[in-house]
């Protein structure tokens, strides 16, 4: 495993691999009890459209860590793990489906869109 500061990665560009350019590294949140990098936090790029990120209370975009493919000059994100609001709402109706079990009709083949 390859060691990087997370200095260095301060306003390194995140793009998807698809091609999006997402932003740049603005701060990592890690988790207090096991130091686990949580989401790097990105300031979007101007061409954005934010609506359907997951975004922190000031615009920032909230970046999972399981979604980073790569990390050199810039950092390649894969966009089938990348959350996005859409999917969320998604999931949450299966899951709220299956927690009824009323998964029927509405949950059939929707697990193929994950």
């Amino acid at each position: 495993m390859v060691k990087i500061r997370a200095s260095k990665l301060r306003d390194v560009e995140l793009i998807t691999d698809t091609g999006v350019r997402l932003g740049w590294v603005y701060d990592l949140s890690f988790d207090e009890e096991t130091g686990d990098i949580l989401v790097i936090v990105a300031e979007p790029d101007e061409d954005l459209d934010t609506s359907e990120f997951v975004t922190d209370h000031e615009g920032l975009l909230l970046i999972p860590i399981s979604a980073v493919k790569s990390i050199g000059e810039v950092i390649i994100i894969d966009s089938s793990k990348l959350a996005v609001k859409s999917k969320l709402r998604r999931l949450r109706t299966v899951k709220e489906l299956i927690d009824t079990g009323e998964e029927g009709e509405a949950g059939e083949g929707m697990e193929d869109e994950f």
